[in-house]
């Protein structure tokens, strides 16, 4: 057991030193050009978008629903997953593209998203029915031209 502590020693206080500070350097020009925050709690979203608005919220307004939208919604094909199951998301008032296109159809959009944004529908019948959408909301993004 001693011999494997021995052979740590062989490594000079100067050599540890300039290893150490090797590592804080590059981990200083990783933060500077924010490679290291892509990482991050919020879960990301990338795929194509399909529908605008959301497949949830189209619906219930062919159903005769008002749906109070504080934004935009829209549904994507995720990268990766079967064509048949989109996703919806809502992008809230006040967020933007950070490649400044507005959406559309046929996009392709990458982002984060947090958390359900419940989405009021109300119809106009008489007792009016009250329904519910949860969205996932989108808190930064870009898309494509």
């Amino acid at each position: 057991m001693n011999k494997i502590i021995s052979k740590n020693n062989k490594i000079s206080n100067g050599t540890r030193r300039s290893i150490i500070f090797s590592l804080l350097i590059i981990f200083g020009l990783l933060v500077s050009t924010k490679i290291v925050f892509a990482f991050s709690f919020f879960p990301q979203f990338a795929g194509r978008i399909v529908y605008s608005p959301a497949i949830e919220i189209a619906s219930y307004q062919m159903m005769g629903f008002q749906c109070a939208v504080p934004g935009t919604t829209f549904s994507i094909y995720p990268i990766g997953s079967r064509a048949g199951t989109p996703t919806s998301y809502l992008v809230p008032s006040g967020i933007y593209s950070k490649t400044r296109n507005a959406i559309r159809i046929s996009q392709l959009i990458m982002g984060k998203y947090s958390f359900k944004t419940p989405i009021v529908c109300t119809s106009a019948t008489i007792p009016p029915v009250i329904v519910t959408v949860p969205l996932d909301t989108v808190t930064m993004f870009g898309n494509s031209r």
